[in-house]
């Protein structure tokens, strides 16, 4: 049995920061699946394995990525810095 990475949604987080090229959710999903595989899971100060859409859903409803358009922007705002 393989055990399935988890990462925090930090890394999503500081991902979509750092990017030169703004992330929409279908090229999110494509850099996870080839960095990270089809099979990763995710973590949160306050959640455990999450799918990238529900960690996605989870960051958006607590404002710390937001929509513009197609594109997603880090609300450095919100986000915790530990």
């Amino acid at each position: 049995m393989h055990a399935t990475e988890s990462r925090h949604g930090h890394d999503i987080l500081n991902l979509i920061a750092d990017a030169s090229t703004p992330f929409t959710i279908n090229t999110l999903h494509t850099y996870v699946e080839q960095h990270w595989g089809t099979n990763v899971r995710f973590h949160t100060c306050k959640l455990n394995d999450l799918s990238l859409d529900a960690l996605v859903t989870f960051l958006l409803s607590r404002n710390k990525i937001t929509v513009d358009g197609d594109n997603l922007h880090t609300n450095q705002d919100k986000i915790c810095h530990h």
